[in-house]
């Protein structure tokens, strides 16, 4: 799995239960690979031959986390059943298409493991969002329990199950925006702590006009990506005046906010992804969710950095039982769907 963040990919070995975790281990992207992604994504604009050279790239990068993983773990490839390769996502808009790049027939010819990649298109194809698709795995590893789980990703996105009904949806930006930010002023890929943005004020006129954003009033099923929460729509709110370390804390606050409001009183919330790490993003979380108990994945079992590559493991599992992945009722789409595309090793 990689995310929108757009830092590495995250890869793991899980068992057939899909709920504990075997290995693990993390490749971070090399920092030409890094720009060009950012680039892309940012801009949305390349020449074929160009996101065909990326593709491959990234298809690579993909095999050599694979190859990695097993060699740390002493796990030979054919202990392994499938590959669920989610891919990098460079183009995401719910309900119409969602692109991710990573060839899956080079994943398997170059590992000698089947892959199961190309999640989202089968959603879409059916009127869904195509996102978020965690939240069938995350009910799976609450495993009866009632409680919301929230993935803090470059965008964020929320699984509440209460009794047997499972809600989901983006509820907009968290890491893409703080990460591009700080990676303009200060050259850093990432807030550590989110110390930067704990010596900030909050601008209450900026943060009053980007929650304003229409976004924010959509109700479910919604998806969103960096394609629209990025510098761009950022800096179309700014006067100019701003101080940047301002504008970074108002975009932790952005995120909190955002996120808060939907959680319902007296839940369990469980917390992974990337923006755990960010301490000052987390204490806001929790300030601003009073009657809720936070913790993180951990608590269930799966660490918080490794949720969602679990997820498509996961996935994968369920594509070659014949099992669906989807979730009308969070997506949108007309019925559940079985997702992704089959590569077969040779």
């Amino acid at each position: 799995m990689s995310g929108t963040s757009l830092d590495g990919v995250d890869a793991v070995v899980i068992d057939t239960t899909a709920t504990q975790l075997l290995a693990q281990t993390y490749l971070p992207y090399p920092e030409l690979l890094k720009q060009q992604l950012r680039s892309l994504t940012q801009s949305g604009q390349t020449h074929l031959k160009d996101l065909a050279d990326i593709d491959i790239q990234v298809a690579c990068f993909f095999a050599d986390a694979v190859d990695a993983l097993l060699e740390s773990a002493d796990i030979a490839a054919t202990d392994i059943k499938v590959i669920g390769s989610h891919g990098q996502t460079i183009f995401h808009q719910g309900g119409k298409y969602s692109l991710q790049i990573g060839q899956a027939a080079i994943i398997a010819e170059r590992t000698g493991i089947a892959v199961v990649s190309d999640f989202r298109m089968s959603d879409i194809a059916a009127a869904g969002q195509g996102a978020p698709l965690t939240p069938m795995y995350h009910q799976h590893l609450l495993n009866g329990k009632q409680g919301v789980v929230i993935n803090l990703g470059g965008i964020a996105n929320l699984t509440q199950v209460s009794k047997d009904v499972v809600t989901g949806f983006d509820t907009g930006p968290a890491n893409t925006l703080l990460d591009n930010w700080i990676q303009k002023f200060k050259q850093q890929d990432y807030d550590r702590d989110g110390i930067w943005a704990s010596a900030g004020l909050v601008d209450e006129r900026l943060l009053n006009a980007l929650l304003a954003d229409d976004y924010f009033k959509k109700s479910a099923p919604k998806s969103t990506g960096p394609e629209y929460f990025n510098l761009a729509w950022l800096e179309s709110h700014l006067t100019g005046d701003e101080s940047a370390v301002d504008v970074q804390r108002t975009l932790v606050e952005l995120t909190a906010r955002s996120i808060s409001q939907h959680i319902a009183e007296d839940m369990k919330v469980y917390l992974c992804g990337g923006g755990v790490h960010n301490l000052f993003l987390v204490e806001r979380l929790a300030s601003l969710s009073p009657h809720s108990e936070v913790s993180t994945t951990n608590d269930l079992g799966m660490p918080v950095d490794y949720v969602e590559a679990a997820a498509f493991g996961f996935f994968a599992q369920q594509t070659l039982a014949g099992k669906t992945s989807s979730l009308p009722r969070v997506t949108g789409a007309k019925g559940a769907r079985i997702l992704g595309a089959i590569y077969a090793a040779q």
